[in-house]
């Protein structure tokens, strides 16, 4: 039993990386919104709501909301359903999972993972995977909560830097 609920968190996770990669191109239509705040524009979506640079372009869609700074700059957050519900005393093996499958995608984009960690997202401890693939870096963050992956994304040029945003995004992070 044990490993069929692995396998079908592990299509869940690879299908929530595949769809990080077609969000970067781009999204459409409504579901959220952004209104400016003092420290920037407050992004909401369907479940959550983080803060971006006000300069950056948002785009929201039902399941999720991308804000880019240029073509390949961008945060995002993207809402997947999981199979099973999430419960905190869980985190030990979904870390084993989601180190697995930061492995594979990297494998996928002809990258490799250059940095993971666990740190505190919305009050919840959460797996972060750095990937370095080509001349770009991809920060994927995992945060887990019922029956639901909040998958945020941080992506730039090698060359740039980290951006702002990308700690932004995480400290601002929460459940609506």
């Amino acid at each position: 039993m044990y490993p069929q609920r692995i396998h079908r968190k592990r299509a869940i996770l690879l299908s929530a990386s595949l769809v990080l990669l077609t969000l970067a191109a781009g999204c459409g239509g409504g579901g959220g919104g952004a209104k400016t705040e003092q420290s920037g524009s407050l992004i909401t979506g369907r479940g959550f709501a983080f803060s971006a640079p006000s300069d950056w372009s948002p785009s929201l869609a039902s399941r999720a909301a991308v804000v880019k700074r240029d073509a390949v700059t961008l945060v995002s957050v993207t809402v997947l359903p999981l199979v099973k519900p999430y419960r905190p005393r869980l985190f030990p093996r979904v870390v084993i999972e989601l180190d697995r499958v930061a492995r594979e995608l990297a494998g996928r984009l002809q990258g490799r993972v250059t940095e993971r960690r666990t740190i505190v997202v919305a009050g919840r401890r959460v797996r972060q995977y750095q990937i370095t693939h080509a001349d770009l870096v991809d920060r994927l963050t995992f945060v887990l909560r019922g029956k639901q992956e909040f998958l945020l994304t941080c992506r730039w040029r090698k060359q740039d830097g980290e951006p702002a945003a990308c700690p932004q995004l995480t400290s601002s992070f929460r459940f609506r």
